[in-house]
């Protein structure tokens, strides 16, 4: 990634790149493990992290983008542009899919909001097991699928249709972005062994239902191998950056702020000696 010349980083992704969690304290006013607290008691309650957060915007008055914007200057997003000396732009929000990300890629552009002649495209690769959907009202929208619930629209997205969604929509990001000459990477922000099912190492796998033998299988894995030709480096992401026994984890089990100090130090580490 060649950031001579570039104004702004523009980021892609989910919760990890958004920052969800790691200013919540500081907005109700109370330390990080008295959040923690109140959240353990919330989920006690039966509640979802979602009910969380907008108890914390009623309360406090804050709109979704105004929350959003305070979260994000959190991020190692924030952080990773502040090193480089860029600004930055955050269309990350929690549990996006890559297939809604992108979808916001696209309609960025279109409504010219993104510049190749001075941004770079920056998309924090998320776990596949998400899809893309639109409500009555045409509002895109990402279900985030669990072992707890069960939709009935999940019956049709399988862990073939879910890997084929993943991995096309991965491959319109990347295609999108060479085709109207953008800097780009595909940094994943979770370990890129949890990303197709890994048979030497089955604890990363999250295909359980999907046939070893699938004819389309070794095709996915080679396409998994050009993506991570644009990462900065797959050997490091966010939750790979703290060490659990000494850093408590966000309520909800993101990581903390000083997994996105080191992370953004990491990937700017790896940048300039790039560019050098």
């Amino acid at each position: 990634m060649n950031v001579a010349g570039k104004k702004n980083m523009v980021f892609f992704g989910c919760s990890f790149t958004a920052g969800h969690e790691l200013a919540d304290h500081e907005i109700l006013g109370v330390t990080f493990e008295e959040c923690n607290k109140m959240k353990e008691k919330h989920l006690r309650s039966g509640k979802t992290s979602s009910d969380f957060d907008l108890m914390l915007k009623m309360k406090t008055g804050l709109t979704h983008q105004q929350y959003v914007d305070i979260s994000s200057k959190k991020t190692y997003a924030s952080k990773l542009a502040t090193k480089l000396g860029l600004s930055h732009t955050n269309y990350a929000e929690p549990g996006l899919s890559v297939e809604h990300s992108t979808l916001k890629l696209f309609d960025a552009f279109y409504a010219g909001k993104l510049n190749p002649d001075t941004d770079i495209i920056f998309f924090g690769l998320t776990t596949p097991h998400r899809y893309l959907y639109f409500n009555e009202m045409g509002h895109a929208l990402t279900r985030v699928m669990s072992h707890e619930l069960f939709f009935e629209e999940d019956i049709i997205h399988n862990d073939y249709k879910i890997m084929h969604s993943y991995y096309f929509a991965v491959q319109n990001f990347m295609n999108f972005c060479i085709k109207h000459s953008f800097e780009f990477t595909l940094q994943p922000s979770v370990n890129w062994k949890m990303l197709y099912p890994d048979i030497v190492n089955p604890q990363y796998e999250l295909y359980h239902k999907l046939d070893k033998n699938w004819q389309y299988l070794s095709m996915y894995k080679k396409m998994l191998d050009e993506f991570l030709e644009h990462t900065i480096d797959k050997h490091v992401w966010l939750s790979s950056c703290y060490d659990r026994t000494i850093h408590e984890r966000c309520g909800f089990n993101h990581p903390p702020e000083i997994a996105h100090d080191i992370y953004s130090e990491a990937l700017y580490v790896k940048i300039i000696n790039r560019q050098n």
